[in-house]
């Protein structure tokens, strides 16, 4: 059984929607592009060194890791991950 990801909306805080990740990725997919961009544009403005020595890591599966902080915290959308 997949975990579901509860979303709450930030004005209301009443509308509440469970989905799973796939579900989530599919409705939010505008607002988790913008997203995963931000937060791949703040991880590089973080690293000075020059291109040819720079790390090349996958963004996206660190966006992942901590999906709620991140979404919360970089999407702009009148929803948040509740749990």
């Amino acid at each position: 059984m997949s975990r579901k990801i509860i979303i709450k909306n930030r004005q209301n805080h009443e509308e509440q929607l469970e989905l799973t990740l796939e579900e989530f990725k599919a409705k939010f997919n505008i607002e988790l592009r913008q997203a995963i961009n931000t937060y791949k544009a703040h991880e590089e403005s973080k690293n000075f060194l020059p291109p040819h020595i720079k790390p090349t890591p996958d963004y996206e599966q660190d966006f992942y890791f901590d999906l709620r902080w991140n979404f919360n915290n970089n999407a702009q959308t009148q929803y948040y991950i509740a749990q």
